[in-house]
């Protein structure tokens, strides 16, 4: 029994190619904003909502802290909206998909015709714990 045991462990080790890695290589590259609805200087409506386009996904449980929209130094309260959960095998490699974070506030909380800040602190990460390299700030205004 141990000679079957270890001809197989032996015959396994061979399948190896020498230096190549079983694993993928471990993500070291930040996370990026690819864009902003409204961009910098851009408007929406009142009961409108924002959007956010990372380069990646994103570790969800830095979102919330991670994401503010604030009237003068005023943060408001934010609901945000994460794409579900992805469909593809957890072991699939599948390279940087962008990720749509929806960005939204309570009813008649923005005011026509104010202007806002949103703001991405470097807080926010993506799945291996990688952080944005700087704060992101996008400055917008709600219809009058």
């Amino acid at each position: 029994m141990r000679r079957v045991l270890l001809v197989g462990l032996l015959g396994c080790a061979g399948c190896l190619e020498p230096g190549d890695p079983m694993l993928a290589a471990r993500d070291t590259d930040p996370p990026e904003v690819v864009s902003t609805k409204p961009g910098a200087g851009g408007t929406v409506l009142v009961d409108g909502s924002l959007e956010v386009v990372f380069s990646e996904s994103m570790d969800t449980r830095t979102l919330r802290p991670g994401i503010a929209v604030f009237e003068g130094r005023v943060e408001l309260p934010l609901v945000l909206t994460v794409p579900p959960g992805s469909d593809v095998d957890d072991n699939v490699e599948r390279g940087d998909v962008p990720y749509t974070v929806t960005v939204s506030t309570e009813p008649g909380v923005l005011k026509p015709g104010t202007a806002y800040t949103l703001v991405l602190r470097n807080s926010l990460t993506d799945f291996e714990g990688n952080p944005l390299r700087q704060e992101v700030r996008v400055p917008f205004r709600t219809e009058p």
